[in-house]
């Protein structure tokens, strides 16, 4: 490759990190901003709007059955004729007439609360179409902020690429390179350069659809996205007491609900043709001239009842009411999808939570190796110890892991944010409303009650009971079938590391502090009272099914790094400890990865020799308080740290 060429790959790269900071900078932005505009500014929600505006209107002339009809008749002609006494003249008349429904077989009644119902259909419908355009404008959110992540990836990957090419070329003009490493980076090097070109094609078109949703480009400087918080808790994570709650506050489904009951009202509105109608009618008038013609004002006035009855009209009243009940068939039709959609989102974007949030400790904790892999790899490299092909690979590897979780991060969001779209309160747990929307209590002829498990049974998976090899353990022994070279060890037998059943061991002196890469089990050692230089509780929150910890807890270490750095020949044991709150194997090794994140911190942070730290884990054996809920379960996730002579 020649050199203009590469200088033309670094002024792509360098024009697209630069580009942002060349232009005016925009103030940074939230999602609840800009999910607030979209909802009181999309076209789409505008429409169904005006579709509440008008139920509500509707109601308003169904009611006015109720009330009496006044009109007024006049007229004013001139006449010409060849006969009686006056041939040519002009006659004025007028009449004032009232009349007021005294019975319809109930079709004005029948009519106001078919049509209250039905505003409240296009009041849920209303509710569905802003929880759907604010978890579009959530996603496409975070797709910009995603791909814009993948593009700073892909740069950075192209830009060692470049660096790395620059050395192999300078080898080869002296002399004592290889023509086929510089093939070799070449055609790596384009390949980066294409992914550049793909991320950049991908962040304008997940930018293209933001304006779409909102109105306006995002900002440079976008707020981080967590709704971890609004989340059901561990226990109100399964799948009955999720679809439960979502009956009561998912729009679209209450939409379908409220529908059938409006279309009952159409069949007593239909059965009323069979009913006699009686007005009360009262009339008054007069005019210029009598039944004769003659120059003489006469009046009259009239009050009476009226009675009229159909008895037929061609088959009308019965193909009536037969659609009727076709309407409502079709209300039950849409309320069973409605019910199908839902319990499918939820079912599948609870499964993408629960795995996920599984994922993503393995998927940091292989990014930070291939990071480690890759420093190392380019030291190798430079001194001859690594050859290209390897150092090209953990380039590789560390870009397609880094990008792997990233693209994790997010999609764990994005599925919180569907599920709460799909129970209905995904504006609610953003803090954001539509102005000047009326409560269902104003609307609704009544409110509807019915039972979830006929409406919408929850239905799992043939998968839910068996999602997680990682969990699984056939024979409870503690040791997950994944590891159990016996899975069919005798209940409450004593088990190696292995599964298998072993006798009792002999008491082993105190063990060496470990490594913090190699979490030891809480069984693996005991303290002596006399080693102990002091112990402290760290103060770092995890959240439920992850060992996740961000560097913000580095303040929290402060008293241990104090304390190794005042004691030369003293070392650290981080204790990590689970909640009693799900699988006792599963939170054994949750607790060790925990312990082990605190570790890496630790050294991290400090630069603390990773001899003097050993991490253990606990599980649920010792909890602060002997209870599951969610109180106790905050408590008992915790980190302690001992100070030991070394």
């Amino acid at each position: 490759m020649k050199k203009r060429q590469i200088f033309g790959l670094l002024g792509l790269v360098t024009f697209s990190l630069s580009a942002q900071e060349s232009s005016p900078r925009m103030a940074s932005a939230s999602l609840e901003q800009y999910v607030s505009k979209s909802i009181n500014s999309n076209p789409e929600i505008q429409a169904s709007w005006r579709q509440l505006q008008i139920a509500m209107k509707d109601v308003d002339i169904a009611k006015s059955g109720y009330l009496p009809s006044i009109d007024v008749l006049a007229s004013s002609a001139y006449t010409e004729r060849n006969y009686g006494l006056d041939q040519d003249y002009a006659g004025h008349t007028a009449e004032i007439r009232l009349t007021q429904l005294l019975y319809d077989g109930f079709f004005t009644s029948s009519e106001v609360s078919r049509f209250k119902q039905a505003q409240v259909v296009r009041y849920y419908e209303l509710m569905g179409e802003i929880e759907q355009k604010s978890l579009e404008t959530a996603l496409a959110y975070m797709d910009v902020q995603l791909y814009r992540e993948l593009l700073s990836l892909a740069e950075k990957n192209l830009i060692t690429h470049v660096d790395v090419f620059k050395q192999i070329e300078e080898s080869v003009i002296a002399g004592v390179g290889r023509r086929a490493d510089l093939e070799q980076i070449s055609g790596r090097l384009s390949l980066s350069e294409s992914n550049v070109l793909t991320e950049l094609s991908n962040l304008h078109d997940v930018t293209a659809r933001f304006l779409r949703l909102v109105g306006e480009k995002p900002a440079e400087a976008l707020a981080e996205v967590s709704l971890s918080e609004a989340m059901p808790t561990s226990v109100a994570m399964d799948l009955e007491s999720i679809l439960l709650a979502a009956y009561e506050t998912n729009p679209s489904f209450n939409a379908t609900i409220y529908n059938i009951d409006a279309q009952r009202f159409a069949i007593d509105s239909a059965r009323s043709r069979y009913h006699p109608q009686v007005n009360l009618t009262a009339s008054y008038g007069a005019q210029t001239r009598d039944e004769a013609a003659l120059n003489n004002t006469i009046s009259e006035a009239s009050v009476g009842v009226n009675f009229s009855y159909n008895i037929y009209n061609g088959g009308a009243d019965r193909a009536a009411i037969r659609q009727a009940l076709s309407q409502v068939d079709l209300a039950k039709d849409l309320r069973d999808k409605a019910c199908v959609d839902m319990r499918q989102t939820i079912q599948i974007a609870r499964n993408d939570i629960q795995n996920i949030s599984e994922q993503l400790p393995s998927l940091n904790a292989h990014r930070l190796s291939s990071d480690r892999v890759k420093s190392a790899y380019m030291d190798q490299f430079t001194i001859g110890e690594r050859s290209l092909l390897d150092l090209l690979d953990s380039e590789n590897e560390y870009y397609e892991s880094s990008r792997a979780y990233v693209q994790a991060t997010y999609t764990l969001e994005k599925a919180r944010a569907r599920l709460l779209a799909a129970s209905g309160v995904l504006v609610k747990a953003l803090g954001v409303s539509r102005n000047g929307v009326a409560s269902v209590s104003e609307l609704a002829e009544k409110e509807l009650r019915y039972d979830p498990n006929h409406v919408c049974p929850a239905t799992r998976t043939s998968l839910d009971d068996e999602r997680n090899i990682l969990k699984r353990d056939s024979d409870s022994d503690g040791i997950v079938d994944l590891w159990d070279d016996c899975v069919n060890s005798a209940p409450g037998a004593m088990v190696d590391d292995f599964g298998c059943e072993a006798s009792a061991p002999e008491p082993e002196p105190e063990p060496e502090p470990q490594a913090m890469n190699t979490p030891a089990s809480a069984a693996d050692f005991t303290l002596d009272d006399a080693h102990v230089l002091a112990s402290f509780s760290i103060s770092i929150s995890f959240a439920s099914n992850s060992s996740k910890i961000s560097s913000e807890y580095t303040s929290s270490l402060a008293q241990v790094i104090d304390a190794l750095k005042q004691y030369d020949n003293a070392g650290v044991i981080i204790h990590g400890h689970a909640s009693l709150d799900g699988d006792a194997a599963y939170n054994q090794r949750l607790s060790e990865r925990r312990a082990s994140a605190v570790a890496a911190l630790l050294i991290e942070s400090a630069d603390i020799d990773s001899r003097r730290i050993t991490s253990v884990g606990y599980g649920e054996t010792r909890p602060l308080i002997d209870e599951e809920s969610l109180a106790a379960n905050a408590k008992n996730r915790r980190i302690e740290a001992t100070i030991i002579q070394l």
